[in-house]
């Protein structure tokens, strides 16, 4: 039953990630951190000091980049990619009790696709509205 908890979790992480790269990984992060949020041994370094302020750091930037045009369109250049990262890092940090194996298969289709198709649909989503 917990493995199954960890795979629905990570799918919502995932496509999570694809609207918002930086903010689902600073939740877990924050979640993990608190006692909420069990994490595989190989990713607890995401509820650590360093990662949680690299994390709100790049929050802090990604919202208020928004804002500025130039630094908005620099950001999406590179969004798609860092997204389907994330979303292979999200799913693999919230599922321990998968074989290593299986956890890192899903965690690149499924997390990977989870997130890249969320921000496809965000960037098509864009272009009808700016249209």
């Amino acid at each position: 039953m917990d493995a199954l908890i960890g795979v629905f979790a990570g799918l919502a992480l995932s496509a999570a990630v694809g609207f918002r790269v930086f903010v689902p990984l600073l939740l877990a992060g924050s979640a993990a951190r608190l006692g909420y949020l069990e994490l595989t041994a190989d990713m607890a370094w995401l509820g650590s000091d360093a990662a949680l302020v690299a994390l709100a750091t790049a929050t802090v930037i990604e919202v208020c980049a928004y804002y500025v045009p130039w630094l908005d369109n620099l950001l999406d250049t590179v969004a798609t990619p860092t997204a389907i990262l994330a979303g292979v890092i999200a799913w693999a940090a919230v599922t321990p009790d998968l074989s290593p194996l299986l956890r890192w298969t899903l965690a690149v289709i499924a997390g990977g696709g989870a997130a890249g198709k969320a921000r496809d649909r965000q960037d098509a989503n864009a272009l009808v509205l700016r249209a």
